[in-house]
């Protein structure tokens, strides 16, 4: 069991959450981490670079000079690849280079991360953040008080919580997510990960009803296979005997 520090809205500790971290992962799958920020980074990227074909350089458009008698080159444009202020033969155009990994790797991912932080120190939750207006010098005054100002801190709330994104947007290097807008990319890019109380409770509840899910499941499954085994036997010795 791992214990998580659960602090007030002054910075001040008031308990722990013992968590067993194999409720988010078996063991933190580091290959499947790698994948999920190079997707996260790339979806990032804006592609909006651009680079001018022949075609699309204006000017150009009257022969430099004749065709023959003059003893140089032949040219047809001012506008060729070969000259100074003519259009790129290979040129760039604007992409997308967002992709996305499968959802159940994308969830699977989040919870190794989650996993990852936690044993990293990382994952804490605050109690009592829930602001009704925005109000920049408490949120900076529980991170100092923490001791992660300056640091690269997510706060995760469990919906959409204006106030807390507005008191926190001018502070440098922490940003604000929703619970059901997390992943692992947001999680890697954070050594700090801060989730508030609710935030954290539904998502332990979350977890532990699908590890039930998952358990009532894999019992039938057994349950089936030692049945079909059971009969395979039976039928086995009814040949013997007959034999």
């Amino acid at each position: 069991m791992t214990q998580i520090t659960i602090y007030n809205a002054q910075g001040a500790e008031t308990g722990k959450l013992e968590i067993d971290p194999a409720l988010f992962d078996k063991t933190v799958r580091r290959a499947l981490l790698k994948e999920a920020l190079i997707a996260h980074l790339a979806s990032q990227r804006q592609g909006t670079h651009k680079t001018k074909k022949r075609d699309e350089v204006a000017g150009g458009g009257k022969k430099p000079w004749k065709q023959k008698g003059t003893g140089r080159a032949r040219a047809g444009s001012t506008r060729s690849p070969v000259w100074v202020g003519g259009g790129h033969a290979k040129t760039v155009e604007p992409r997308d280079y967002a992709y996305q990994l499968p959802a159940g790797q994308r969830r699977t991912a989040l919870l190794t991360g989650l996993r990852y932080r936690m044993e990293k120190g990382g994952l804490s939750a605050v109690e009592g953040l829930d602001l009704k207006k925005p109000n920049t010098k408490s949120v900076a005054a529980f991170l100092a008080k923490v001791g992660i100002a300056g640091k690269a801190t997510l706060l995760v709330s469990e919906g959409h919580q204006e106030a807390l994104y507005l008191s926190a947007r001018n502070i440098p290097r922490a940003a604000v997510s929703e619970r059901r807008n997390l992943n692992a990319g947001a999680v890697l890019q954070h050594s700090n990960v801060v989730f508030t109380k609710s935030a954290l409770d539904a998502l332990v509840q979350e977890l532990t009803a699908a590890a039930k899910s998952d358990a009532k499941s894999d019992a039938k499954s057994d349950a089936k296979s030692d049945a079909k085994s059971a009969k395979s036997a039976d039928k086995k010795s009814g040949k013997k005997e007959r034999a």
